[in-house]
C-alpha cells in the first residue's frame, strides 16, 4: 500500500505539471489575461464558486441527517475552489482552455485568501488554515510550469507545438493512472460510503455542476468552464486543511470519495458538453 501511495502522489505531481505545461504551450499570455479584464466575468465566477456553491452545500448538510465528519469535509470542498484538474476537464469538453486556465488560476489565489475566514463562518468552529502551505504548493505545481510553458510558446513557437501534444498524452495517461490508483488505495473507505453520506456527495457534486452551469450565460463555451470549475473543487487544498484542523478520519475519507465519484461524474459532464456542442 506504502508503493501505491508513493506511486499516486508522484503521478499527481507529474499530471499537474505536465497539464500546466502543456497549457502553457498552447496559449498566450494575452489568451488568459484577457479573460481576467472582464469585471463581470470575475464576479460571477467568485459569486458562483464562494457565495452560491458553498449555500447550496449548507442547505444539502442541513437539510439531510448526515454526520458531522461529512458536514465537515463537504463544507471544506465547497470553499476551496481553482483546482488543476480544470483546465484537463474543459480540455476533454472540447472547450475553451484559455478561459479555463484564467478561471482556475483566479479561483486558486482567491481560495487560499478567502478559506481561511470563511470556513470558521460556515462550519461554526475555529480552524487554522495555512495560505502560505497551500500557496506555495500551488506556486510551484501549477504556476511555474505554466510559465515556463508561456515562456517557450512566446519564443520557440514550432517546438511548444511538438512537446504540447506529448504532453497531453502524458496527462492523459497520467488521469487514468490516477483514477485507478485512487480507487485501489481507497477502495476500502469508498465501500463503506453509503446511506445519506452517499446521497449527500451525490447532490454536492450534481449541484456544484448544475450551479456553474446556470450561472455561465448564454454562450456554450462559457458555461462549460463556469460548471466544470465549479463542479471540480480544489481537492488539494481541502485535504492540507483537513489534515491541520480536523481528527476525525471521516472528513479525509468524505473528501478522497467526493474527488473518486466527482472525477467520474465530471469527466462523464464533459463528454455530454461535446455531444451538446456538435
Amino acid at each position: 500500500m506504502q508503493t501505491l501511495n508513493l506511486l499516486f502522489n508522484l503521478s499527481v505531481i507529474i499530471f499537474v505539471i505536465s497539464t500546466m505545461l502543456s497549457m502553457g504551450l498552447a496559449l498566450q499570455v494575452s489568451q488568459i489575461v484577457e479573460p481576467l479584464k472582464r469585471p463581470l466575468l470575475l464576479g460571477v465566477v467568485l459569486m458562483t464558486n464562494f457565495i452560491l456553491v458553498p449555500l447550496a452545500t449548507l442547505a444539502i448538510v442541513t437539510l439531510l441527517p448526515v454526520d458531522t465528519g461529512t458536514e465537515e469535509a463537504l463544507m471544506l470542498l465547497a470553499l476551496s475552489a481553482g483546482a488543476p484538474f480544470i483546465p484537463k476537464l474543459v480540455e476533454i469538453a472540447k472547450g475553451d482552455t484559455a478561459l479555463a486556465t484564467a478561471v482556475m488560476l483566479l479561483l486558486m489565489v482567491a481560495t487560499v485568501f478567502i478559506l481561511p475566514f470563511a470556513l470558521p463562518l460556515f462550519i461554526g468552529t475555529e480552524v487554522a488554515v495555512d495560505s502560505l502551505a497551500i500557496a506555495k504548493s500551488l506556486v510551484v505545481m501549477m504556476i511555474i510550469p505554466l510559465l515556463i510553458g508561456l515562456v517557450i510558446k512566446a519564443k520557440y513557437d514550432t517546438f511548444a507545438s511538438t512537446w504540447q501534444g506529448r504532453m497531453v498524452k502524458l496527462s492523459n495517461i497520467l488521469l487514468l493512472v490516477i483514477i485507478i490508483l485512487l480507487t485501489l488505495i481507497n477502495a476500502k473507505d469508498i465501500i463503506g460510503i453509503f446511506g445519506y453520506t452517499l446521497v449527500a456527495i451525490l447532490l454536492f457534486q450534481i449541484s456544484a455542476l448544475a450551479i456553474g452551469y446556470a450561472m455561465g450565460g448564454e454562450h456554450h463555451y462559457k458555461r462549460v468552464v463556469s460548471s466544470l470549475s465549479a463542479g471540480q473543487r480544489n481537492v488539494s487544498a481541502a485535504l492540507v486543511v483537513a489534515a491541520q484542523n480536523f481528527t476525525d478520519p471521516k472528513v479525509s475519507i468524505v473528501i478522497i470519495a467526493v474527488s473518486i465519484i466527482g472525477l467520474f461524474i465530471l469527466i462523464g459532464a464533459a463528454k455530454q458538453y461535446v455531444k451538446e456542442k456538435e
